[in-house]
């Protein structure tokens, strides 16, 4: 195996290895920022319940820092 595929190999699983953004960061750059332009305008508005939304937006943080939406690329 020469230098160049080794190094290529390397690359590949170093990728692989690297964990991959929520798609809350992919769509709107971070959870905080989909909170910020959909979830506080919708609560002024009164198209969410705010006590509602603390508990959602409070699992949707654990979800995103447990990593468990990992399991839809898995599919």
């Amino acid at each position: 195996m020469t230098f160049r595929a080794l190094q290529r190999r390397v690359e590949k699983l170093e990728t692989v290895r690297k964990p991959r953004p929520s798609p809350f960061v992919i769509w709107f750059g971070s959870l905080d920022a989909f909170v910020d332009t959909f979830l506080v305008p919708g609560i002024q508005s009164g198209l969410f319940d705010p006590f509602e939304l603390i508990d959602i937006v409070a699992a949707i943080r654990r979800w995103e820092k447990d990593c468990a939406w990992e399991l839809a690329y898995a599919r």
